[in-house]
């Protein structure tokens, strides 16, 4: 018998072993981390009592889904109950709840190979709005800094850039409605226990902050498999097309390879046009995806 519960902390090891199998069987490799799904839960509009439903069978659980603060829908069902329509259920309980507090949009990423899944979505009335991709760099693969534009400098990440590098992210991101608040950007990013200031870079003009980019390092991986993640680059509108932004991630690949972290790896989607930027860097396609999303 299936029983419906709020998750609590210590389902965290239950909800990654449930996201990993859902990693493998599409990509072959675990994607998501344990920070990732701590940062997701440490953000101050994310509440686990209300904002998490997990379902378990005999004490065990077999499938969950989480509704965030801007609308997006994780979801993950054990392999032997796929297919028993746990997923449409968790969807129709989520969906429900975003339209009675008033969301005008909720989204879901899928592999872009999962056409069930993607069928399953477009039957409730969702669309798929654009292609993404994860792409990596090997750790091999020539990385050249190169000399910037006059009355530019990158420089490692200091506490006092941290509000300025959130107003570049930020309204770079806007565009594709990503936009967030700076504490819940600021425990997603920046106060992770896997982000070191240092370790991100940060490009000025004359002294100003014009662009960033953060990485994590990974915690439990040890090897010449260790890779980096960026989750965010960006440089500010009146500042592109000036190579900062393949500068910055020299500096961010180079500086792991320093550490000890050769790869680095990144997610970026259609809407950006800088798939280009990152093939040229030398990273490579690694998984496809696809942004789903459904107007409430």
């Amino acid at each position: 018998m299936i029983t419906a519960r709020p998750l609590v902390e210590t389902d965290l090891p239950a909800v990654l072993d449930l996201l990993h199998a859902y990693d493998r069987r599409w990509f072959g490799e675990p994607l998501l981390t344990l920070e990732d799904v701590r940062a997701d839960w440490a953000a101050p509009a994310f509440d686990l009592a209300v904002d998490t439903e997990g379902w378990d069978e005999d004490d065990e659980l077999v499938a969950f889904a989480t509704l965030g603060s801007r609308g997006a829908i994780e979801l993950a069902v054990r392999d032997d109950w796929t297919g028993a329509g746990l997923e449409d259920a968790l969807l129709e309980r989520w969906e429900t709840e975003a339209r009675r507090r008033g969301f005008d949009v909720v989204r879901r990423d899928l592999p872009a190979a999962d056409d069930d899944g993607r069928a399953l979505l477009q039957s409730r009335g969702w669309t798929v709005d654009r292609d993404g991709w994860i792409l990596g760099l090997a750790a091999g693969s020539p990385v050249e800094e190169h000399d910037l534009p006059d009355g530019y400098a990158i420089r490692p990440l200091r506490e006092e850039d941290v509000p300025a590098v959130h107003a570049v992210i930020s309204e770079a991101f806007a565009r594709y409605g990503h936009r967030r608040s700076y504490d819940d950007w600021r425990s997603g990013t920046v106060d992770r226990a896997d982000l070191t200031l240092e370790h991100c870079h940060v490009v000025t003009w004359r002294g100003e902050v014009v662009g960033a980019c953060l990485v994590v390092d990974p915690v439990e991986e040890t090897g010449p498999e260790r890779e980096a993640w960026v989750p965010q680059v960006a440089v500010d509108d009146d500042h592109r097309r000036r190579g900062l932004a393949r500068e910055l991630l020299a500096r961010t690949a180079l500086s792991a390879r320093g550490r000890g972290v050769p790869r680095l790896a990144l997610y970026t989607n259609g809407d950006t046009g800088a798939l280009g930027l990152y093939e040229r860097f030398g990273m490579v396609v690694r998984h496809s995806l696809v942004e789903c999303s459904l107007t409430l």
